[in-house]
């Protein structure tokens, strides 16, 4: 991905903060549910089971994580403060709505865990995309008749609004019919550095490749 990629920072700005002492009781279960749960569906109740810290840092965390997830997908582009927090709404919608179960963590040699997590991959951003390129190609349409019938082409700032609205509304119709695969299981590791437990970065950004259909989507928002 080039646009949506960031989508693991929901998970990545977390391991900074959330990082947990490698002494005494750990559920490293419940340590990755409590960072799926918060990054996804905006729900903090294991984040502050576990300890992981306060319902205050988990909320800022959150909106923390879909501010980046915006911020990337909208860079370098003028669009309204309106349009702005319609990507944010639509967005939370689509992260809500993927489809996982955290399952046991078995400890290892090392003391670090094995956590599996069931999933079903969320088939979204590939339809977001055939739509978009559709609306992006009848809009450019439009423009090229109204430039042939005598009419004067729009600013840029106009143009970008159009075409990220189409993007916007995109996403927001693949997410209102989305589909998903059958379920399926991956892993994520919990390594123990330094007295220091915290999820594996490439697991994490594997678990987010298996949860949705990014792969598909490398042109999105492009």
């Amino acid at each position: 991905m080039k646009k949506m990629r960031k989508l693991s920072l929901l998970l990545v700005a977390m391991l900074v903060m959330t990082m947990l002492g490698g002494c005494g009781s750990f559920d490293a279960s419940g340590y990755i549910k409590a960072l799926l749960d918060n990054s996804y569906k905006n729900d903090s109740t294991a984040f502050v089971e576990q300890k992981v810290g306060t319902e205050e840092q988990a909320k800022e965390l959150y909106e923390q994580g879909i501010q980046t997830e915006v911020d990337s997908l909208l860079a370098g582009v003028s669009v309204s403060e309106e349009l702005q927090g319609e990507f944010k709404t639509v967005l939370q919608d689509v992260y809500k709505s993927v489809k996982y179960t955290v399952g046991e963590a078995t400890k290892q040699d090392d003391n670090s865990y094995v956590v599996e997590v069931k999933y079903q991959k969320m088939k979204v951003f590939a339809s977001a995309m055939d739509k978009f390129q559709a609306g992006q190609q009848a809009y450019t349409d439009e423009l090229s008749e109204l430039v042939q019938n005598g009419g004067e082409y729009p600013a840029e700032d106009e143009i970008n609004e159009k075409v990220y609205t189409i993007l916007k509304d995109s996403i927001k119709e693949a997410a209102q019919n989305v589909e998903y695969e059958d379920e399926t299981s991956t892993t994520v590791r919990v390594e123990l550095n330094d007295k220091v437990y915290s999820p594996n970065q490439e697991d994490v950004e594997a678990l987010e490749y298996a949860l949705f259909d990014l792969e598909e989507a490398s042109d999105l928002g492009q």
